[in-house]
């Protein structure tokens, strides 16, 4: 006999099995409007979203209220598909439109809540009251008369922008087929094939245990997208070996998070943000891949290093990853469901296709290619896949329809101009002193929001404040986009460090705090996109200058962290590197070349006592 709670688990999954199935349709074989996509997108994640909530909830009465707004959430994007057209006939909203109007917008706010916290919600339930009435109460620059009820629910729901606006529309096209290829290709047994991958190319490499964590974490990075699903994903198998190596909980968890968080910043997936980036500064996504691969190496660069450090402190630089003997063996046609789509799909996009075409073809071409390796995907994994794709998209997809309501709100009333204005008065136009404040706002945002929200929130406000000292685009841009990144690091809500201590045993918050410092690139790297171009706006020349900078800077602040060289550094060693690091960010040539010099006297001084320490341990043991 079948339970109630089973039932519903099939009816779920039947469900989502043909929400995959319409959105394929829409998307790829039956072109179609973006509202109606959009349409039919809120009504899946409402229904599906809610639906999920119900069959977890403990509460009888909560379930059949869940339940309730499950069937709400479903009939808001039907109502308008079927009432569009005579909406725009008669100029005008009758009762029964403002009212579901009003159930979209509540529902959701309240599945952002339940599915990603209540830091988004509130934030766009304020900016809508501020738009409603509460800008009246303002004096200056913050002032706004507001709009009316019904003006509002007309801008919220039945105009192209809030719920189904641009935002709305990333989520249903191409998060949605990059989390169905990432969901494909796990099912494929890419995850297994790039770690064995990982471990055989880092076995002979001292301390290669943790380095086959970074290195298989920025490959999976390349289709997941997703720090958590990254960790989840290769964290199983990376931690337990690190901790086998003699790393402790924290660090072998911290190392996982660190470089899961880099999922979100290599290319060619880069997680929700990036589409949101070329969406805003109209840059198109292909160029927008192509200018991050630098900066995203240079962040798992720092990592490697800053690891490599912390080993030789602690004498575990000559652990390796696995004995010769036990490092798995590899076999190319299993590699095939992970290798053949990463090109096609990297082929694609240089050769200017759409990402929404080129990650169909891509996902088409996993299926293929599973078929000459062990993992086959056939009927009988659909249903699981397609269950899977969804509970992946659904807290992004919430935040995003959610933060569509904030985005409209701030342009509505002006309030993204007046906080730029603001930041700029408060930065005393120093653009240098306005990255530090966005650095400490990113910080606090990322304490209770997930990323892709705190790059909205910050960069709707900050990225303007910094095009207008004239910085480009761009480098504005992925300057908070790379800043937003922290929430996944940052205590008390670090998702990729709880996710990590969950697999480590570790204390989050410990593990949280050595991520932290191991992901110091999330701080860095701005500075290099605003002042040494290395995102390819100042020129080719500047660009290799500053890949040169940063990549000299990562590592003399690592070495500052871990106070290790090729010894153990003193503080006024570690002091010096410091103020030599600054010096190299600096954007003057002379100040570069000074704080290089002196970082090369350093390392020199403390080889040589190293030579002598090692040269007095030796003669003393002869003796």
């Amino acid at each position: 006999m079948i339970s109630l709670t089973q039932y519903g688990r099939k009816v779920w999954t039947t469900l989502a099995c043909a929400a995959v199935v319409l959105h394929l349709t829409l998307i790829i074989f039956i072109p179609t409007s973006d509202s109606t996509i959009n349409a039919w997108h809120l009504s899946t994640i409402l229904a599906l979203g809610f639906g999920q909530l119900a069959l977890e909830s403990r509460s009888r009465i909560a379930g059949i209220l869940l339940l309730l707004a499950a069937i709400a959430g479903a009939v808001t994007g039907v109502y308008f598909l079927l009432n569009v057209d005579q909406v725009f006939a008669r100029y005008g909203l009758n009762l029964m439109d403002q009212v579901m109007a009003a159930t979209a917008v509540a529902s959701v706010l309240a599945l952002a809540y339940y599915l990603a916290g209540w830091v988004i919600p509130l934030i766009a339930t304020v900016t809508g009251i501020y738009v409603l009435g509460l800008g009246r109460l303002f004096d200056g620059m913050f002032f706004f008369s507001g709009l009316t009820p019904y003006r509002m629910s007309y801008r919220m729901f039945w105009q192209d922008g809030a719920l189904l606006g641009s935002t709305t529309t990333i989520s249903a096209t191409i998060i949605f087929m990059f989390v169905l290829l990432s969901t494909l290709m796990r099912s494929a047994g890419a995850t297994q094939f790039i770690i064995s991958g990982a471990i055989r190319l880092m076995r002979r490499i001292p301390g290669g245990s943790a380095h086959v964590a970074v290195l298989s974490s920025a490959i999976m990075g390349t289709v997941s997208g997703s720090a958590v699903a990254n960790v989840a994903g290769t964290g199983t198998l990376t931690i337990p070996i690190m901790k086998r190596s003699g790393l402790s909980k924290e660090s072998a968890g911290a190392v996982e998070a660190a470089a899961s968080t880099g999922s979100q910043l290599i290319p060619p997936v880069m997680g929700a943000g990036i589409f949101i980036m070329a969406d805003w500064t109209g840059v198109p996504y292909s160029e927008l891949v192509m200018i991050a691969i630098i900066p995203a190496l240079l962040y798992f660069l720092s990592i490697s290093f800053t690891v490599h450090l912390e080993l030789k402190r602690e004498g575990l630089l000559d652990r390796q990853a696995q004995p010769d003997g036990d490092a798995p063996r590899m076999n190319i046609t299993e590699g095939l469901s992970f290798l053949g789509p990463i090109l096609l799909l990297i082929g694609m996009l240089i050769a200017s296709y759409s990402p929404v075409y080129a990650a169909g073809w891509a996902c088409a071409a996993v299926v293929v290619c599973s078929w000459f390796g062990p993992h086959r995907i056939g009927l009988k994994q659909i249903p699981s896949i397609c269950r899977e794709t969804f509970r992946t998209l659904l807290p992004t997809a919430a935040v995003l329809i959610c933060a569509g309501i904030i985005v409209t709100c701030v342009e509505t009333s002006g309030l993204v101009v007046a906080m730029a204005q603001s930041l700029n008065m408060l930065g005393q136009a120093n653009s240098l002193l306005i990255i530090a404040l966005l650095a400490v706002i990113s910080l606090f945002l990322g304490m209770g929001l997930p990323v892709t929200a705190s790059y909205i929130i910050v960069a709707s406000f900050g990225a303007q404040a910094l095009i207008s000292l004239g910085v480009s685009p761009v480098a504005a841009h992925m300057a908070m986009f790379w800043l937003s990144q922290d929430s996944l690091l940052t205590p008390p809500v670090c998702l990729a460090a709880y996710a990590a201590a969950s697999i480590s045993g570790g204390s989050p918050s410990r593990t949280g705090l050595k991520a932290m410092l191991m992901g110091k690139g999330l701080y860095i790297m701005p500075l290099l996109f605003v002042y040494h171009g290395l995102l390819f706006d100042q020129g080719a020349n500047q660009a290799l200058i500053g890949t040169a900078s940063g990549l000299a800077a990562l590592a003399t602040i690592a070495m500052v962290g871990t106070g290790q060289a090729f010894g153990r550094l003193g503080a006024t060693s570690r002091t010096v590197l410091a103020l030599c690091a600054g010096c190299i960010l600096w954007p003057e040539p002379s100040a570069q070349l000074a704080g290089v010099a002196v970082v090369c006297l350093v390392l020199i001084h403390n080889r040589l006592a190293q030579r002598d320490i090692t040269s007095f341990n030796a003669t003393k043991r002869i003796k």
